[in-house]
């Protein structure tokens, strides 16, 4: 695939244009109603599994105030202005900036600005429409990742909110979660599926989530693979992004970028 067509296909999904592009915008409101506020003030999805009874509620409310997991915490990076820049398929790139962190007893809080670079030339969407903002929320045995730009971008998960890394961080450990996605709700399952070191001895781990009952996906099954890596977040991500270059003819399209990493 040439240069060319690997920028008309990136410009496309940043364009979003709904004749041409499936799954990157314009699939993934969000219902404010499903929103409870957290301590800190920010809304946040209520995950809570179906069937829960008052004794869990009560359960909850008594782990509120534990600290924060400095196990982790360990996968993130801790101090402000920290950048991250991101290449992945048909030449995408991303820079990302942690712009504030918060410490709390109960909780860490980070929150990451950044952009998506532009490969249009300036022909496609403005620097506001390319923009990145995400949060973290870390707790006693969850890590929550929060989107916080108005629309999803085709290169963040299609989902808005959701627990993303959860204790005991081992290979196998999985949680299932409500998770909201066009207005409509599904069941989230998360794996744990590596934990390792990388060669400067940095701590790893693998998850995948999956998604069923998500139609025109590879066997109805919307999937992310994400890595996280100690002292840098989010290293590595993949999703599949549905294109509709013809009408009526949807194709799957692998889609990944990977953490920019000096020697």
């Amino acid at each position: 695939m040439t240069s060319i067509i690997r920028k008309i296909i990136l410009a496309t999904c940043m364009l979003g244009i709904t004749a041409g592009l499936i799954g990157c915008t314009g699939l993934n409101s969000y219902d404010n109603e499903d929103k409870v506020p957290d301590e800190d003030g920010t809304n946040i999805e209520d995950n809570t599994d179906e069937g829960n009874n008052d004794d869990e509620s009560t359960d909850d409310n008594n782990t509120m105030n534990e600290p924060y997991s400095e196990e982790l915490a360990q996968y993130f990076p801790a101090q402000e202005g920290m950048a991250f820049n991101y290449s992945g398929t048909v030449e995408y790139g991303q820079l990302l900036t942690v712009d504030q962190v918060t410490k709390e007893d109960h909780q860490l809080a980070l929150s990451f600005m950044g952009e998506i670079e532009d490969v249009s030339g300036g022909e496609g969407l403005s620097k506001e429409e390319r923009s990145l903002e995400v949060s973290y929320v870390i707790t006693h045995d969850a890590v929550k990742e929060i989107v916080k730009n108005e629309t999803i971008r085709f290169s963040q998960s299609n989902m808005k909110e959701h627990v993303v890394l959860k204790t005991p961080i081992e290979e196998g450990n999985k949680w299932t979660q409500k998770v909201t996605i066009d207005n409509k709700s599904y069941d989230a399952e998360t794996t744990i599926t590596e934990v390792s070191n990388d060669e400067k001895g940095k701590s790893m781990v693998k998850t995948e989530t999956k998604i069923a009952d998500m139609a025109d996906y590879p066997d109805e099954t919307y999937k992310e693979i994400r890595t996280y890596k100690e002292g840098k977040g989010l290293s590595e991500f993949h999703k599949v992004i549905l294109l509709n270059v013809e009408e009526g003819d949807i194709t799957p399209f692998e889609f990944g970028y990977t953490l920019f990493e000096a020697e």
